[in-house]
């Protein structure tokens, strides 16, 4: 391999096309695994583009999703992180929003009893979580937990069930 007849051009278009496999293999496939595909496919292309130029030998990779989603058949990984960490937001952001709209409704009914500031909570254990806050007397200023131990917990939980549900469906169906 000649890298030297490659221009600056011709390495980033190359290097483009690995970072985008890279991108739909990352957390998915295990890290050595996903190393060694990249290089595989870099050394390729490099030599490809040598002989027909770089635009042409990625050109004839075809779709690169496609491309990274066989590779995803081959290899996946037992679990899935960026589901995992899809599941977790999606968790942490539903909490956040039932905790606004418990808020907003507590704050009403601060307001319609009398405008007494008051602390709310709905909590297994003092401290623990997931929604506890306050109110002033005027209802103007405001208080709300936002990482208990609660939030922690269901996060983890569902980052847990979303980075292995592939591995727990695949083994219902044997």
């Amino acid at each position: 391999m000649n890298q030297g007849a490659l221009t600056k051009k011709d390495r980033a278009r190359i290097e483009i096309a690995v970072r985008t496999v890279d991108w739909h293999l990352d957390g998915r496939v295990p890290r050595a695994r996903r190393r060694q595909i990249l290089n595989e496919l870099r050394s390729n292309l490099i030599e490809a583009a040598e002989q027909v130029g770089s635009q042409q030998a990625v050109r004839q990779l075809g779709d690169l999703k496609a491309l990274a989603n066989s590779y995803l058949e081959l290899y996946r990984g037992r679990f899935d992180i960026r589901a995992g960490s899809f599941w977790a937001f999606i968790t942490y952001m539903a909490i956040q929003v039932l905790g606004l709209a418990l808020f907003i409704a507590f704050r009403a009914g601060v307001a319609a009893g009398g405008a007494h500031g008051a602390s709310y909570s709905f909590e297994f254990w003092p401290g623990f979580g997931p929604f506890a806050g306050t109110v002033s007397a005027s209802g103007n200023t405001f208080e709300v937990l936002i990482g208990s131990p609660a939030h922690i917990l269901f996060v983890l939980v569902a980052f847990m069930i979303g980075s292995s549900y592939r591995t727990v469906f695949a083994r219902r169906r044997t």
